[in-house]
């Protein structure tokens, strides 16, 4: 397929036009088409022309080309500064406090990230459960066919089940064996053509090192070089195949490429010495990490994959421009799509540089969240620019109302219906009551950038839990990003003016607080290891005395009484698949959490059926994170250690089994009123109770009887228990 016409640098930088400009003409074939690409850690500057000091180093003239025939948004914002909150969020329509994942790390027992930490993330999700509605889901109900091609990051453990199908894609990958991921069209997804079906294309890791295996004209090479000179890129393949097979109905297509998230590398060699032409460097005979110590937009391998993906996007609006529209007579596809580009978070420092702003991905600064946004559409006017912050939350009661339906109350947005921003009819975001949104936030408790923030109008401030790095740095900051009349002020975030400011600093602040606290998510929690924490605190905190079970029931006592502060709140994190359950070499151990009673020192909760291992997260009344048992910090351990080999107790195996024995006896129970044949299940409930009265049982023992149980009640269908949540969270999992 042909790419659009590169035009240059200079006459990129020329992409904004008056509102005047005449907006292309609806079509009237009906529901537009959806084009959602969102790309991987793409930066606010690294779009030539969204480069502020008007000189940009990446070339990206498609984009930039979009940008004429585009509205450009400036202040745009990803919902959180890492890719799986974000994902979720835009996914959800929803603030990450109320999706529940704050960052890619969730499933974790909560623990300081190193032991000298100040605060301690709280416990939090990995990706969305599947019961909650997303995006595809309701445009169906408007008669979409929906597609998702490329990072999902969006469902469990090691970007795990609930995938794109099961959250409402028609078209989308899922697992085989646990092991397999494949896309679910043959048409598509060829199961027999093993070497163009690359999982993640062009953009996977390069072996043995990134100066080896460079894209080829070799017919036999997976990644064999088009007619434009680029690599074969297999998820760019599925987006397109997609558009063109379902090009007669109402599609939406949720394009998620994997560029330009590390590995930082590329498979086009020629643009690979085209940028190191420019940037004045040689051919590297070192594949090693290289070009950090240099200032600015300075990595060649970065430049390239940046060049890669502007080339994808020009891919599609190339195939929208030229292909008739079979609902439309005598228009091309794009007079009757709307085309959304953005990125899920700032761009990743030091492989690009985000300057004027301050930071990048993983943290609050402006660097990390504000986003490049363009959208091109029926009525949008082209070539101009919008200048009203707005947040991918956004994007889902948008796109219900480019479908034309009505706001559903039931599903709990937390964005505005920004169409008519998009097509300039108002300038400002509004709610579906009619009120205008004054304020975005984010809420990112992670060791990286440990903070939460509020922009409002000019004004943004950022609230840091525990220590804030950097000399004589303020918990709360103040930045003043634009003047009144909308000129930029302090993009940099470099002047703290929050004590020139007191009276608008409270007001942001009690206005952040109080969003957080009405979502009912905790703040993080406060280390009691840390070297700075009061002497009559690690005296009052209380100290864990006893732990045990009674059958399915666990509990840990903690010294309380006088002088010590009581322990306010507590919750049992456990786990149903330790790494002896899981078959993809013990990568998706996830931890869930569910409430624990407490009274007078003692907490108390059920061990879910089939659950592993557990420990109870207790608060005291200072706010420190306690658990049942001593837990390392990540960093003393590694982030890589799953959590049930560090416990040393962790009520392993028994209680989570006899639950699970209990659910197979109502099973049965059930499966007899039914009329059923139960016998396999008697034999598997028969042999779990062999293995709990067993005082030497391996962990693989265990897991066998667990398993099988497990696999006893799934298949006596049509009961109750058969359907349980526990039993069914892991569905594409061969050894759960």
């Amino acid at each position: 397929m042909k790419t659009l016409y590169a035009i240059t640098a200079a006459a990129a930088l020329c992409c904004t036009l008056s509102l005047s400009t005449a907006a292309p003409k609806p079509a009237t074939a009906g529901n537009p088409n959806i084009v959602h690409i969102m790309v991987d850690d793409l930066g606010w500057q690294d779009i030539a022309c969204y480069k502020l000091d008007g000189k940009p180093v990446y070339e990206t003239p498609h984009l930039d080309r979009l940008s004429q025939t585009s509205r450009r948004f400036t202040q745009a914002y990803s919902p959180a500064p890492s890719c799986a909150p974000s994902r979720v969020a835009f996914l959800r329509g929803q603030h990450p406090v109320n999706t529940g994942v704050y960052h890619v790390s969730g499933g974790r027992i909560p623990r300081p990230w190193h032991p000298s930490s100040t605060a301690v993330c709280p416990y939090y999700r990995y990706g969305l459960p599947v019961e909650e509605p997303m995006i595809p889901e309701a445009l169906k109900k408007a008669g979409y066919i929906t597609g998702h091609v490329g990072k999902w990051h969006a469902g469990g453990k090691s970007a795990g089940y609930p995938f794109p199908l099961d959250q409402g894609f028609d078209f989308g990958f899922t697992e085989k064996n646990g092991r397999q991921k494949y896309y679910n069209d043959p048409d598509l997804w060829n199961p027999e053509d093993g070497e163009k079906n690359q999982f993640f294309g062009s953009w996977g890791r390069m072996k043995p090192d990134r100066l080896t295996g460079f894209a080829t004209h070799d017919a036999n090479d997976p990644y064999q070089l088009n007619e434009d000179g680029r690599p074969f890129d297999k998820p760019h393949d599925l987006a397109m195949g997609f558009m063109d097979k379902h090009k007669d109905k109402p599609f939406f297509l949720n394009y998620c490429p994997y560029y330009v998230h590390g590995p930082i590398q590329t498979r086009d060699r020629k643009r690979f010495e085209h940028y190191l032409e420019k940037m004045g460097h040689e051919f590297p005979s070192d594949a090693g990490p290289i070009y950090h110590e240099l200032d600015g937009q300075m990595n060649p391998y970065y430049a390239s994959m940046v060049d890669m993906v502007d080339w994808m996007i020009g891919d599609v609006i190339a195939y929208l421009e030229e292909t008739d529209d079979p609902r439309n007579p005598g228009h091309k596809l794009i007079d009757n799509t709307y085309l959304v580009v953005d990125s899920d978070n700032g761009g990743v420092i030091p492989y690009t540089d985000n300057a004027p702003l301050r930071g990048g991905k993983q943290n609050t600064w402006e660097g990390g969240v504000r986003i490049p946004f363009m959208v091109r559409g029926p009525g949008v006017p082209p070539g101009t620019v919008c200048k009203t912050p707005i947040n991918l939350i956004d994007l889902f009661p948008t796109f219900m109302a480019m479908a034309g339906m009505e706001h559903d109350e039931s599903l709990k947005l937390d964005g505005c219906n920004i169409l008519p921003l998009m097509t300039a009819h108002s300038d400002k975001a509004l709610f579906p009551e009619g009120s205008e949104r004054e304020s975005i936030f984010w809420f990112f408790p992670w060791d990286a950038h440990m903070s939460a923030a509020m922009r409002k109008g000019e004004w943004k401030l950022v609230n840091h839990y525990g220590t804030p790095r950097g000399q004589n740095a303020k918990p709360v900051q103040l930045f003043r990003l634009y003047d009144q009349d909308g000129s930029t002020s302090d993009l940099s975030e470099a002047k703290n003016v929050a004590e020139q400011h007191p009276e608008i600093c409270n007001a942001m602040l009690a206005e952040l607080n109080d969003f957080i606290s009405s979502s009912g998510v905790p703040v993080p929690h406060k280390n009691l290891a840390a070297s700075s924490v009061p002497a009559e605190h690690r005296a009052a905190s209380p100290a864990i005395q006893e732990r045990g079970s009674d059958k399915d029931r666990v509990w840990a006592t903690f010294e309380t009484g006088k002088g010590e502060a009581d322990i306010v709140e507590a919750q049992l994190i456990y786990t149903l698949n330790p790494k002896p359950l899981d078959s993809t070499r013990g990568s998706r151990e996830e931890w869930f959490a569910t409430p624990a009673t407490i009274r007078k020192g003692r907490v108390e909760a059920a061990m879910p059926p089939g659950a592993t291992h557990a420990v109870f997260s207790v608060v005291d009344a200072n706010g420190y994170l306690l658990h049942s048992e001593k837990m390392p910090a990540v960093c003393d351990v590694g982030h890589q250690t799953h959590d049930s080999t560090i416990l040393k107790h962790g009520y392993a195996y028994k209680p989570g089994l006899f639950a699970l024995i209990k659910l197979g006896e109502r099973a049965k129970q059930s499966g007899k009123k039914a009329r059923q044949d139960t016998a396999a299940l008697s034999a598997a409930i028969a042999s779990a109770k062999t293995a709990y009265a067993a005082d030497d049982l391996s962990d693989e023992g265990h897991c066998d009887a667990l398993r099988a149980l497990r696999a006893a009640i799934r298949n006596q269908k049509g009961v109750t228990e058969a359907d349980n949540y526990f039993v069914n969270r892991f569905p594409t999992e061969p050894l759960f």
